[in-house]
């Protein structure tokens, strides 16, 4: 593929995602990154919304996912051929499908202009803006891997502090790439929203980083529909609990997802939610827990 913005990779790019790939990492190469990815706390006065609004903002989290199912063209003239080829795609993979960047990039913006809303403090708008950008640079990087070989992201960025860095380089060789097809009076704005976004420079750019994590742990929930084994359940309670690192504010939501979670589990395998969070390692036995309270 050789189009503008989905190009063949430089070769920085491809011996950096080699790198991520191979987990063939060294810390101390990676200058360009200017700070940790940990980003600080916002702040800590923050009002917690209440178990209610956090419940009617995930009912419409879930709801939003229906989008995705509501195609585009389908049935109508001069589109049968693909509209065929979509109802054989349906009938292989029923219900939600395996989401797209650009899917999940939207659910973010639409959470974020949701959630933001629960703190007047914030700049909703710009929160948004960071939003609709967050993951844009993914045309060039792709969707790197958070899983990992082992299943739990032990070499990946999720929790390897070299892997990511390299991501964040990765992202920094893809931003220029972004920056130079752009008009030139726009560039050094969405030069700045991005940078803000990848190092969570402000209150509005952590959130949206939670609510990152927020939405892909619903799209899990619908997904998988509690069909879940209890390695993805660790892995996917711990990673999306970078949310409440990223923005404490997110606490609420995080936990009444995750208590949504471990109910549709316990349904289906039909044992207690006791059993379902009796089998989750001693790391992640907490967070389950206090989604139980």
């Amino acid at each position: 593929m050789d189009m503008s913005f989905c190009g063949r990779a430089d070769t920085s790019m491809l011996i950096l995602a080699d790198n991520y790939a191979t987990n063939d990492l060294n810390i101390n190469d990676f200058e360009g990154v200017r700070r940790s990815m940990l980003p600080q706390s916002p702040q800590s006065d923050l009002q917690l919304p209440s178990r209610d609004d956090a419940e009617r903002d995930v009912d419409v989290m879930l709801a939003s996912l229906g989008l995705q199912l509501i195609r585009r063209y389908m049935g109508q003239h001069h589109w049968y051929a693909e509209s065929q080829l979509a109802r054989a795609a349906d009938e292989a993979e029923p219900g939600l499908k395996l989401e797209n960047v650009a899917a999940h990039s939207w659910h973010v913006a639409d959470a974020t202009l949701l959630l933001a809303s629960n703190f007047p403090k914030l700049n909703g708008q710009h929160a948004l803006e960071l939003a609709i950008l967050h993951d844009k640079l993914e045309l060039f990087t792709g969707d790197l891997d958070p899983v990992g070989p082992d299943g739990q992201g032990t070499a990946s960025h999720a929790f390897n502090p070299a892997a990511r860095a390299v991501k964040t380089e990765l992202e920094l060789v893809a931003l220029e790439r972004y920056i130079a097809q752009l008009r030139v009076p726009i560039r050094e704005r969405q030069r700045a929203l991005m940078l803000e976004t990848i190092y969570g420079e402000s209150a509005e750019a952590q959130l949206v980083k939670g609510v990152d994590k927020i939405q892909a742990l619903t799209f899990v929930l619908a997904k998988k529909a509690g069909t879940m084994t209890d390695e993805h359940l660790n892995f996917s309670l711990r990673y999306s609990a970078k949310a409440i690192d990223y923005f404490p504010g997110l606490i609420i939501h995080y936990r009444v997802l995750v208590q949504r979670l471990l109910i549709m589990i316990a349904e289906y395998r039909q044992v207690s939610i006791a059993d379902v969070a009796a089998r989750l390692s001693v790391a992640v036995r907490p967070l389950a827990h206090a989604a139980l309270v």
